[in-house]
């Protein structure tokens, strides 16, 4: 057994352990990003879970403030995450338009009510409100304008 015998097998060994190390360096960054994105799909799903809440008007009875201009709504979180009540994480729709709307509270927690002061003008009939947040959740309400 020569020199170059000993050096050729010497090289392949320094090889196979790059490429083994390269190999496994890739494997483990590959499972800490898989890692990282479940528990941050896991943190939305329990958010979107956790979120549930109700408009608890009558809706034969609705009030409609004619200083505000605005429609009176009851909303109570029903779920087990806080919600949060501004223009950015809740949309309101009513007939089919997106309305602006103030709340008398930043956030309800679990429980909690709030009131919404939904923006319109009076509306003669039938109307139809849906609440959105921003992880999804939606609730239709119908009520004699």
């Amino acid at each position: 057994m020569g020199f170059g015998e000993v050096a050729s097998h010497l090289i392949l060994f320094i090889a196979a352990v790059i490429i083994a190390s390269s190999a496994s360096a890739i494997m483990f960054v590959t499972v800490q990003k898989i890692s990282i994105e479940a528990g941050e799909q896991g943190e939305v799903l329990k958010k979107m879970i956790g979120t549930d809440f109700s408009i608890i008007n009558d809706p034969a009875n609705v009030i409609y403030n004619s200083t505000l201009g605005a429609y009176i709504i009851y909303i109570k979180n029903t779920g087990t995450e806080e919600i949060l009540l501004t223009n950015n994480t809740l949309t309101i729709i009513l007939n089919g338009q997106v309305v602006n709307f103030q709340s008398d509270k930043v956030a309800i927690k679990p429980g909690e009510t709030a009131t919404l002061y939904v923006y319109s003008s009076r509306i003669n009939g039938d109307a139809n409100l849906i609440v959105v947040t921003d992880v999804g959740v939606k609730k239709t309400f119908k009520f004699a304008g």
